[in-house]
C-alpha cells in the first residue's frame, strides 16, 4: 500500500467514526432525567431512565444537558431536606452513591439507604460549591464509557 492510500484510508476511517462523526454524535446525545426528589442526572437518550426518573424536555451533548442540570438545580439537597427549612446554620454532608453521583444530607439524619458521607461537610453553601467543582461528569456510573468532560 503506498503512502497516499494509506493516509487516505486513515481519514476515510476517521471521517466515518471519528469524534465529529453522525454515528459518534448521534452516541453521545443524551437526556436531562429528574427524580421526585427533584435530583437532576444525565441519561443516554437511547435508554429508557432507571425506575423512579422522569425525562424532561432537555436534550442535547453532554455539555449542554450538563449546563442546563447547572442552572436549574442550585440547591442540590433532596427535596424533602428542603421541604424541611432548617435554619442556615445547618451543618450537612456532601454524600455519594454507588453511582458517583453525589447529593447534600444533614449531618443530624441518618443517611438514606446505598448513600456514604464525603469527608466533605459544613452549610450548604460550601457543600453546593465542593459538588460544583467535584462532580464533572453527571452521568451515573453504569452510564460512562470512559469519556469525560473537563469543567473550566
Amino acid at each position: 500500500m503506498n503512502t497516499f492510500s494509506y493516509y487516505f484510508t486513515f481519514l476515510v476511517i476517521i471521517f466515518i467514526i471519528g469524534p465529529k462523526s453522525a454515528l459518534a454524535q448521534k452516541q453521545d446525545e443524551y437526556k436531562v432525567v429528574v427524580n421526585h426528589e427533584e435530583q437532576y442526572s444525565i441519561w443516554p437518550v437511547n435508554k429508557n431512565p432507571p425506575k423512579g426518573w422522569q425525562e424532561t424536555e432537555i436534550l442535547g451533548n453532554q455539555a449542554k444537558c450538563q449546563d442546563y442540570i447547572e442552572e436549574v438545580w442550585t440547591d442540590m439537597r433532596p427535596l424533602s431536606i428542603q421541604k424541611m427549612n432548617l435554619p442556615e446554620n445547618t451543618e450537612y454532608f456532601v454524600v455519594i452513591n454507588h453511582e458517583e453521583q453525589y447529593s447534600i444530607w444533614p449531618k443530624e439524619l441518618a443517611l438514606p439507604k446505598n448513600w456514604k458521607p464525603t469527608k466533605i461537610h459544613g452549610t450548604l453553601y460550601p457543600c453546593v460549591k465542593y459538588i460544583k467543582k467535584a462532580w464533572t461528569d453527571m452521568r451515573p456510573l453504569s452510564q460512562r464509557k470512559g469519556r469525560m468532560i473537563r469543567k473550566n
